[in-house]
């Protein structure tokens, strides 16, 4: 199975799993009569159509590319996953919102169906988020890896929740309850910021990894044939990396000779980052320095 085929069956099942655990945080809130059930279970209805923008986002960024867009679709899946994490930031303001109106105004709630609510959504989404990043950064998948984030605050946000009916039940004191899913709250959104500020580098065209630009350099400094290179260009397009860069060859290299270099050094570099997409242009080294020289005053 390909990498996207991967990352969408993957999409597939986290939409499955996370409409389960709204069927059920539903039910606990209309059973429980909990406030705070009641807002854990219609934040998770976000989730339910934030699980579906990955299944179709994945659809979209898998199409080849086209004359409308000649450098493919990767990009959907970061603005997916911006708008993801926008979504939950949004939700945890929401919660936070309806916790204190709990805190404001408590009342007695039937904390034990809140708890096995919680409990199994505590459970499903902790161990989903897990096979999501693993596939994610396996396939290089940004909407899965902030698919697996989203699915990360929403556990914070029923473990504070189950932690609350737990201590009702074992206290009597009801303003546990809003005040832990605060807490769990603001963790959240702090996770959902600081990925957002991970998604928007990619988004402005932002270069790769130092690391990655370094095995770049490393394969042009080594190789026998490369006289010099300029105009080293890298970015991230969701599931694809691109490099883009000028390099100078013997002048006494004939076309097809030099095209047959170039083309080697586009393959090693694509395996030094396993699997980047490069394009080379080629100069005549002697010819280009002395261009550089005359119409760029390069020494």
């Amino acid at each position: 199975m390909s990498g996207m085929a991967t990352a969408r069956a993957a999409a597939w099942l986290s939409l499955l799993a996370t409409t389960l655990v709204v069927a059920i945080k539903l039910w606990a809130a209309w059973a429980s009569h909990s406030v705070s059930v009641l807002s854990e279970a219609l934040q998770s209805l976000v989730d339910v159509g934030v699980s579906a923008l990955a299944v179709f986002t994945l659809r979209l960024a898998s199409r080849p590319p086209d004359e409308d867009h000649p450098f493919g679709h990767g990009k959907a899946e970061m603005l997916a996953g911006a708008f993801q994490m926008l979504v939950v930031a949004a939700s945890c303001l929401y919660i936070l919102g309806q916790a204190f109106l709990r805190f404001r105004s408590p009342e007695a709630i039937r904390w034990d169906f809140g708890a096995i609510a919680m409990g199994y959504a505590l459970v499903s989404n902790t161990l989903m988020a897990r096979f999501l990043r693993d596939v994610g950064r396996r396939t290089g998948s940004t909407v899965l890896v902030s698919e697996a984030i989203h699915l990360k605050g929403d556990s914070l946000a029923s473990a504070g929740v189950l932690a609350g009916m737990i201590a009702v039940g074992a206290t009597g004191w009801v303003l546990l309850d809003p005040l832990l899913a605060i807490l769990f709250a603001v963790l959240a959104l702090f996770s959902a910021v600081r990925q957002l500020r991970a998604v928007v580098h990619p988004l402005m065209d932002g270069a790769l990894p130092e690391e990655q630009v370094a095995k770049v350099r490393a394969v042009l400094d080594l190789h026998p044939d490369v006289r010099g290179y300029h105009r080293l260009r890298t970015r991230d397009v969701g599931t694809d990396r691109r490099v883009e860069l000028h390099v100078t060859l013997d002048d006494n290299l004939t076309f097809v000779e030099a095209h047959n270099i170039a083309e080697r050094i586009e393959e090693e570099v694509s395996e030094a980052l396993g699997g980047a997409k490069v394009e080379i242009h080629y100069e005549p080294h002697e010819a280009e320095t002395e261009h550089q020289r005359r119409s760029h005053r390069s020494p």
